[in-house]
């Protein structure tokens, strides 16, 4: 079995030109830089995927071990540096006449909207926004739908989540004086500038043991590591399939 190896250059860039077994292996310079980017693309996606898996995974394993927790009262400002998923409970009265509708909320493949009312503390200038959980929009956003006030609780429990920094933003929230306020995601710095009291900076998911009418199936998120890896895996493939066909493409007869 014969193997012959020539390098030739066109301008400054080789051009691998190789015979095997009655084969030329000789691929144009476009078809090799070409392959090149898009394999270097679908590894660069392989790898991002299974980063996204290893981060979902330390989130999951964060979240699952505090909610093993018990319901704590919040201690001093120190504590809100690391609050991230802690269970905790306050005492307060809810401020029935303004609640915010976080819009594009899905939930068993419906779109809805998330229910947050403001929790005014007990003897506080400060409130948190209460996410009391999810309902199905009607057959129309306008008018907006009539909120139904929470039932009368004076402790309240539940899971304290700081929201980041949406990945598309479509607008600052900006507040009017038209109550319920539909937003597109929930801006603690925003909100704390306009809104009065001080807003503390977490939203918390209402328990699914408290009392009320909305639906809470709390989930930090929203697709599984499994699913990154199996995202991985296709990446990789397509991979090893732009390899295969950039031999298969450029390998000839030789006369």
């Amino acid at each position: 079995m014969l193997l012959h190896a020539a390098t030739q250059f066109t301008g400054s860039l080789a051009v691998v030109d190789m015979k095997f077994a009655g084969r030329k292996f000789s691929p144009a310079w476009w078809s090799f830089l070409l392959t090149i980017a898009g394999v270097g693309l679908f590894v660069a996606l392989g790898l991002w995927q299974l980063e996204r898996a290893a981060f979902k995974d330390s989130v999951k394993l964060k979240y699952e071990q505090r909610l093993a927790q018990d319901y704590q009262a919040l201690g001093s400002d120190d504590d809100l540096a690391d609050v991230q998923y802690r269970k905790l409970k306050f005492t307060g009265r809810f401020q029935n006449s303004q609640h915010f509708l976080l819009d594009n909320q899905v939930h068993q493949g419906r779109a809805g909207y998330q229910v947050i009312t403001p929790l005014l503390l007990t003897d506080s200038d400060s409130i948190v926004l209460v996410n009391r959980g999810w309902a199905a929009w009607g057959d129309s956003r306008q008018p907006l739908p009539e909120i139904l006030p929470p039932q009368a609780s004076a402790e309240v429990s539940g899971i304290a989540f700081v929201p980041g920094d949406p990945a598309l933003s479509l607008g600052e929230v900006k507040l009017n004086g038209d109550w319920p306020q539909l937003i597109l995601y929930v801006d603690i710095k925003a909100l704390q500038q306009q809104y009065s009291p001080h807003v503390l900076p977490m939203v918390l998911w209402l328990a699914p043991e408290q009392p009320d009418a909305y639906v809470r199936d709390w989930d930090p998120i929203w697709l599984p590591p499994e699913k990154s890896r199996a995202y991985a895996v296709q990446w990789f493939s397509f991979a090893g399939v732009a390899l295969i066909m950039f031999v298969i493409m450029n390998l000839r007869k030789t006369e």
